[in-house]
């Protein structure tokens, strides 16, 4: 069998059609005219003998069969382009990577990523905010930040974020308090992340609506302490089901009532403005396979 080459420009291309859904704004995207994004696209099902994308009335209506499995490998040919090219090029410079994330994932995930991220850019500072998602959010939009990971609850998204992935919100209690927690007159006790968390607001937002009265009885930001507060029965809690811990149990029902429903919890990410770079980019997809992997499990 003859040996064929793709061309990777061509495959960032359809990429980016898949993606925006459009041939003019993929050519937007990459800095080039319509005409040579159709050209690259016309000549790459040509080398395979595919046809790639669905098109209806002049519009992209998505990849076909074919075109989905080529685009798989596409990202991962992409992906390891762009990370060998920056391990050896302009982002193997010194240089500094401003990451805003949860303090949780300092706790879970952050430690997994950092051995192998420092082996790809050995000479890249970093800098880490880790705080509430209205903080660093705040941080990204002031200039202070390259790329921000913050939980979010709720229907409507930010528009220019990306999903890493998301989970189901759970109510928990310590396992001894799961059958008899200790009650104040139906007055629910909790034990909550600070004020400005997001799950804390989508717990308050539910007990409001269901016409609950609640009173706080541990706050703090560690994920750790937030645990043994619950295990130690001072009050329910509410955290995305990958965190439910030894000790802890799943709870439906308080003082003889069924649990308000909840939202999902979501991690999203979001660049700075401008130019985002390669490491920031291999950063935020290593959090997402290490989340994904241990989700998995």
């Amino acid at each position: 069998m003859p040996r064929r080459h793709l061309d990777i420009e061509a495959l960032r291309a359809l990429a980016c059609i898949v993606d925006s859904a459009s041939f003019s704004a993929a050519a937007q995207q990459l800095g080039r005219t319509q005409s040579a994004i159709s050209l690259q696209i016309k000549r790459l099902e040509q080398t395979v003998g595919q046809t790639l994308l669905r098109r209806v009335q002049g519009r992209v209506d998505g990849p076909t069969a074919e075109g989905a499995s080529l685009l798989a490998y596409a990202r991962q040919i992409l992906r390891l382009n762009d990370e060998a090219y920056a391990t050896v090029a302009q982002d193997a410079a010194p240089g500094t990577l401003r990451i805003g994330l949860p303090e949780e994932l300092m706790e879970s995930v952050f430690p997994a990523v950092m051995p192998q991220f420092q082996s790809l850019y050995p000479r890249l500072r970093l800098f880490v905010q880790a705080d509430t998602a209205a903080a660093v959010r705040q941080s990204l939009a002031a200039g202070g930040l390259d790329v921000a990971l913050y939980k979010h609850c709720g229907e409507a998204m930010p528009g220019s974020s990306e999903v890493l992935w998301q989970e189901p919100l759970r109510w928990m209690a310590g396992a001894a308090y799961r059958d008899s927690p200790v009650t104040l007159d139906g007055v629910m006790p909790l034990a909550l992340f600070g004020e400005n968390c997001v799950f804390r607001l989508a717990v308050t937002v539910a007990l409001a609506q269901a016409e609950w009265p609640w009173v706080l009885q541990y706050s703090g930001s560690s994920t750790t302490g937030l645990c043994h507060a619950v295990r130690c029965g001072l009050g329910l809690t509410v955290l995305p089901c990958s965190l439910l811990a030894a000790g802890m149990a799943d709870v439906t029902r308080f003082d003889g009532r069924s649990l308000p429903a909840l939202p999902p919890a979501r991690l999203l990410a979001e660049y700075a403005p401008g130019t985002v770079t390669a490491a920031a980019r291999r950063f935020v997809a290593m959090v997402a396979e290490v989340k994904a992997s241990r989700m998995a499990g």
